[in-house]
């Protein structure tokens, strides 16, 4: 269940300047109010991006494989206790992308 006092904020340049919709927008806004510092991660699961999309983890593995290709975010892999765990942040290069 996703907590009550949470928000999402999806800004007008990553819709005009990223050209991003759907699922696309929705992930890649999440991991942009986690990441915008340029330090950060999102640290959160596929799952959790899908509860908050309302999408499946299918759809939300395919954003983030397009946002990669895209060079909108980037993706870290740490292993800990034998599991893989994959955190995201926005590129320096997505957030030149964007008009001010």
């Amino acid at each position: 269940m996703l907590p009550s006092k949470t928000y999402v904020v999806q800004h007008a340049w990553m819709v005009n300047d990223l050209g991003l919709s759907g699922a696309r927008l929705s992930v890649y806004s999440i991991i942009y109010g986690f990441s915008q510092d340029g330090c950060s991660w999102f640290e959160g699961s596929q799952r959790y991006l899908a509860e908050w999309c309302g999408a499946s983890t299918r759809t939300i593995r395919r954003a983030l494989s397009d946002l990669k290709d895209m060079g909108l975010i980037e993706e870290r892999e740490q292993v800990i206790s034998g599991i893989v765990l994959k955190s995201y942040r926005v590129t320096a290069q997505s957030l030149g992308m964007r008009s001010v």
